[in-house]
């Protein structure tokens, strides 16, 4: 049988819980007892919302939510930024060069970007599309991606 717990220690802990500050796991810690030692000195005082997490969880629904159109926002953008770059590749292109041992500096205009620069463009909206499709496919798939929503919200998008 369990050593019966003091009542000096039964009000310190009733005094942590009235104060709402520290977590059950917290206050059981601090009085060396068990999480169910704490749960139950609680419910014997009547305090059955005080370890109530319903304020976490619509704080952890909101946040969800927040994150779901912050991706939409960024899948959005994505796939703009994509189309941009796949019109540069029919526009006219500005070659420039300068250095020489004068440092001379000389453009032309051409009708369309060189090779390498069309292959750069191609290359780019092609990542920005996979990275689109990828974002759409999180969203639709009804699992979460924790990591995905947490590259997003340290991207800043």
């Amino acid at each position: 049988m369990p050593r019966p717990i003091p009542d000096n220690v039964r009000q310190n802990i009733l005094d942590d819980i009235n104060a709402g500050e520290k977590s059950r796991n917290q206050i059981a810690r601090d009085h060396n007892v068990s999480v169910g030692t704490v749960t139950n000195i609680a419910k014997r005082a009547g305090l059955t919302t005080a370890f109530d997490r319903s304020a976490t969880k619509n704080a952890t629904e909101a946040a969800k939510a927040d994150n779901a159109a912050l991706r939409a926002a960024t899948s959005r953008r994505l796939l703009v930024k994509a189309n941009e770059l796949l019109d540069q590749m029919d526009q006219p292109h500005l070659a420039f060069n300068f250095g020489g041992k004068d440092n001379t500096y000389n453009e032309k205009q051409l009708p369309k970007p060189p090779v390498s620069d069309l292959r750069n463009l191609m290359t780019a909206a092609a990542v920005a599309v996979d990275k689109h499709l990828v974002i759409e496919k999180h969203d639709n798939s009804g699992e979460s991606h924790a990591a995905v929503d947490a590259w997003l919200t340290e991207m800043g998008a």
